[in-house]
């Protein structure tokens, strides 16, 4: 009789494991359903990355415990969301390099701080991180107050029109930079021979 009634409530144990461990589940959906109303498609980069920097403020002074985990996930889920803002442009021209693939980045850095909670790493380690992904929102407000142009040339447009080498589309990109731009073209070998001479 006694294993007929642990066989009879194994089911309810089950469901009330089941009951408990969804809370562990509950947190990330919350802050993704919060940040859905707070950050709209095509909001302005930099005040999606000024509240993105609010909540990491925040998570950083409860270093990611309690109420202040809530505010790293929320965090991570505007960093989802990252790519869907308007981008005042596109090419960093102090760096060289794109706009895009910088958000890209702190994207990566904010899953693998999440990951790293999820698994139970060391505090100090998560703290570490979640302070080099407010560095990174910080410099690229500060790289988006300086300003940016379009990118360069993709290497399709290059090719278009047969024109193979790309001139125009150089010329143009250099303009937009604000470098003059070098002639291009053939160039004669050597010195030229002066009138009249050898």
């Amino acid at each position: 009789m006694k294993y007929v009634a642990v066989i009879r409530i194994m089911p309810v144990l089950m469901l009330a494991a089941a009951c408990g461990a969804a809370p562990q589940s509950e947190p990330p959906m919350q802050a993704t359903a919060a940040i859905m109303t707070e950050v709209r498609p095509g909001a302005p980069l930099d005040e999606v990355l000024q509240l993105m920097d609010a909540h990491l403020v925040r998570a950083l002074e409860g270093r990611l415990e309690g109420e202040a985990l809530q505010d790293f996930r929320r965090a991570e889920a505007i960093s989802d969301r990252l790519l869907e803002t308007r981008m005042p442009f596109e090419w960093i021209t102090s760096e060289q390099y794109s706009l895009e693939a910088r958000l890209r980045q702190v994207q990566s850095l904010a899953d693998r701080i999440l990951a790293m909670v999820e698994i139970g790493a060391s505090r100090d380690s998560i703290v570490a991180d979640t302070e080099l992904l407010r560095e990174s929102v910080l410099r690229i407000r500060e790289l988006i107050a300086q300003g940016g142009t379009p990118a360069p040339p993709h290497i399709h447009r290059l090719l278009q029109g047969g024109d193979t080498a790309g001139t125009a589309a150089r010329r143009e990109f250099i303009q937009q930079q604000g470098q003059p731009a070098r002639p291009t073209g053939p160039r004669p070998l050597g010195q030229p021979i002066p009138p009249g001479g050898r």
